[in-house]
């Protein structure tokens, strides 16, 4: 089964690191993609660019309405994903408690649905 571990992740959590934890942070990702592409499970992923990068589209009647920014203005923003392919649930979830972000801030678990556009 096909996951997406979505990291979400805080500006104001991350500058309260040191350089040092930092470096280990971001050495302990490495190490965690690395893990998942030899077990077979890492399909693609990666970080977001700067949410001040980021542009939200919307259409109505027909117009496009075309904002600069993240669709929320809150500290937490998604930050990165990983797309697995493992076992089930249970093996997802235990993936995501690995991802290092998972000790500071939260990693969202979703199965990702065949496209089709009628599942729920």
């Amino acid at each position: 089964m096909r996951f997406m571990l979505l990291i979400h992740t805080s500006a104001d959590r991350w500058n309260t690191l040191t350089q040092t934890d930092k470096e280990n942070f971001l050495a302990e990702y490495l190490a965690f993609t690395e893990k998942i592409k030899a077990s077979g499970e890492h399909r693609y992923g990666g970080p977001l660019a700067d949410r001040t990068q980021a542009h939200t589209v919307r259409v109505r009647d027909g117009k496009r309405d075309v904002a600069a920014g993240p669709l929320t203005g809150s500290d937490e923003y998604l930050g990165g994903y990983y797309v697995v392919d493992c076992t089930g649930l249970d093996r997802a979830i235990e993936l995501a408690a690995e991802i290092p972000d998972a000790k500071l801030n939260v990693v969202e678990v979703r199965p990702l649905a065949p496209m089709g556009g009628l599942e729920s």
